[in-house]
């Protein structure tokens, strides 16, 4: 590809996306270094990356990572380096109150890095530490996720960081953050602005959710779309290319378009042990997908409704 196609190419992203932040996850190489995961995401023309950081990549306590080489290397590659992804992995042994406090310090620190390179969000798991064999003690449970989440926020607004809390996949009906409902009425009661969700389509797929309709209800508050498909009825957390599952990426497509939303799309995807066919897979999807700028497709949308209104329909 030559230089002139390269910013054509560039140009054809920032176009179809009609301001949101087309962004290509880490994920999809996890098995290599940092450094070898962003030169492959920029020779395939993504711009925008959001960094893997539980345990690999930009974990801070990964000592083969160095934020200040990550920064060098995304400049040196003309990569923006637009959100995180905290830890959510921390050790079983301690009290529930000393393993939140260790998951708050992951996350404090990623927000660190966050600012270090000029990333906007940090996305997070709803942490969880206790049991929930009972109404109080989930209660509890959940009280700590969320007072850990508010502090979390308040530090994120001091650096002019939105942080976008993700929904989990759950055998349990039980586990907090199941419900994108849930995680959506305690971040309207949190009254943090920069505080508000992370839908991972997947993960709605998992748990026998409707993604149009989670997108559709709550997209007032969602920061960012990890994309990336499912089976249904599988109950295993696949992160497939989209299009290869469950997904009505049709009826999403439509709903991208006619609701206004001003987040990121973030692919975040697993390698399934073949990176390179995945990221290829992934380029053609996305080629696909936003065949049809989604102004343009936002446009039409309001075309219909005019016209439905002035037939009185």
């Amino acid at each position: 590809m030559t230089r002139a196609e390269g910013r054509e190419e560039e140009a054809w992203l920032d176009e179809v996306l009609s301001g949101n932040k087309l962004v290509y996850s880490t994920t999809n190489f996890l098995k290599v270094p940092l450094r070898e995961a962003l030169e492959r995401i920029a020779a395939g023309r993504f711009r925008n990356v959001e960094l893997w950081g539980n345990l690999k990549h930009l974990d801070p306590r990964n000592e083969a990572e160095d934020v200040r080489q990550v920064d060098r290397t995304a400049r040196r590659l003309g990569l923006r380096i637009v959100s995180i992804h905290a830890p959510f992995t921390v050790a079983q042994p301690g009290s529930p109150a000393g393993r939140m406090s260790v998951w708050e310090g992951l996350v404090r620190s990623s927000l660190d890095h966050a600012d270090f390179l000029g990333a906007s969000q940090v996305v997070v798991h709803p942490f969880t530490a206790g049991a929930d064999e009972s109404d109080y003690h989930y209660g509890e449970m959940t009280a700590r996720t969320e007072g850990s989440l508010v502090r979390l926020a308040d530090l994120a607004a001091g650096y002019g960081i939105r942080l976008a809390v993700e929904n989990m996949p759950g055998h349990r009906n039980r586990r907090y953050g199941r419900k994108v409902g849930e995680l959506y009425e305690f971040v309207v009661r949190s009254g943090r602005a920069n505080l508000g969700l992370c839908l991972d389509t997947g993960h709605v797929i998992f748990n026998h959710g409707d993604v149009v309709g989670e997108f559709t209800a709550y997209a007032d508050r969602i920061f960012a779309v990890h994309l990336n498909d499912n089976i249904w009825g599988m109950h295993m957390d696949l992160h497939l290319v989209p299009g290869t599952g469950s997904v009505d990426w049709q009826g999403f497509r439509s709903a991208l378009a006619e609701v206004p939303f001003d987040g990121m799309i973030v692919l975040e995807l697993d390698s399934r042990g073949r990176p390179s066919s995945i990221f290829s897979e992934a380029q053609a999807f996305a080629r696909e997908f936003f065949a049809v700028p989604l102004a343009a497709g936002r446009e039409k949308a309001e075309g219909n409704l005019s016209k439905q209104r002035e037939n009185g329909q």
